[in-house]
């Protein structure tokens, strides 16, 4: 699936968010697309990060300092994307003889079919491409924050 792309206010949950690799939020506490920040060793970044109990000490490497995220830091990921981050709509989209399918992000139906239009590349026109949609499904409802 493709990147949570939201905007997180929070510096520290920003941090933990591209530390895994900008997860949906059922996503968080499994296998993540990658798992580690890497800050100056000698940064006020990094000290915040050594004394909080979402990241590990750190490893030195290449003049740079790397921290992964604990199991602690993704469920209060989690926890603040749940009641504080305003996450779009989930919509899959399939097509007209082809046998595959694609989800995405967006606030209306006609927006994910933009969306999709967007990212195919294709050379079509708006049109042409709306044309070998076969369906639009929702998915998941957009969620604002403090909504559950």
């Amino acid at each position: 699936m493709k990147k949570c792309n939201v905007r997180i206010t929070s510096k520290h949950f920003h941090e933990l968010h591209h530390a895994l690799g900008y997860p949906w939020p059922e996503e968080i506490m499994g296998e993540t697309y990658r798992n580690h920040f890497a800050t100056d060793a000698g940064s006020d970044t990094a000290d915040c990060m050594r004394a909080s109990p979402h990241w590990t000490g750190g490893t030195e490497k290449f003049g740079m300092t790397f921290f992964h995220v604990t199991q602690d830091g993704k469920r209060a990921l989690l926890e603040h994307m749940r009641d504080s981050v305003d996450l779009p709509a989930r919509f899959e989209i399939t097509y007209h003889g082809h046998n595959w399918r694609e989800i995405v992000a967006a606030r209306s139906r006609s927006a994910a079919k933009y969306g999709a239009y967007l990212d195919a590349d294709s050379g079509d026109t708006f049109g042409e491409f709306v044309r070998r949609i076969k369906s639009v499904r929702l998915l998941s409802r957009a969620q604002i924050g403090g909504a559950a």
